[in-house]
């Protein structure tokens, strides 16, 4: 009887075991793309312009003297992303301007401008 139970309990946690592992797989396989960028998600910032006292908009001296990596970086990545640049245009920003971006985990982007 002893040795029943415990085949038992070794086939169910066997079986248990193997379930997980399997909807690990399948869940991992159905993760939807990122949802597409929207002009909501974008926010510019102009680095010469005095930004508002609330301790949030503090730009970074990355953005302030920006090396020439920087801004190619983000010369770069307005190039390879099309909604970006057509975001930007509508937003009247001069594309060389632009001296940095940052993405945020949710996707948006904060640009920054000379």
């Amino acid at each position: 009887m002893k040795k029943a139970l415990t085949f038992a309990l070794a086939a169910a946690l066997s079986a248990t075991s193997l379930t997980g592992f399997a909807y690990a797989q399948t869940t991992s396989s159905t993760t939807t793309m990122a949802a597409p960028l929207t002009e909501d998600m974008v926010s510019v910032i102009v680095v010469s312009e005095p930004q508002p006292d609330d301790g949030q908009t503090e730009v970074s001296e990355t953005y302030k003297n920006p090396s020439p990596e920087t801004i190619a970086s983000a010369q770069t990545e307005i190039q390879a992303d099309p909604a970006l640049m057509d975001i930007l245009v509508k937003k009247n920003v001069q594309l060389e301007n632009v001296v940095g971006i940052q993405t945020a985990a949710s996707g948006g982007k904060v640009v920054y401008v000379k």
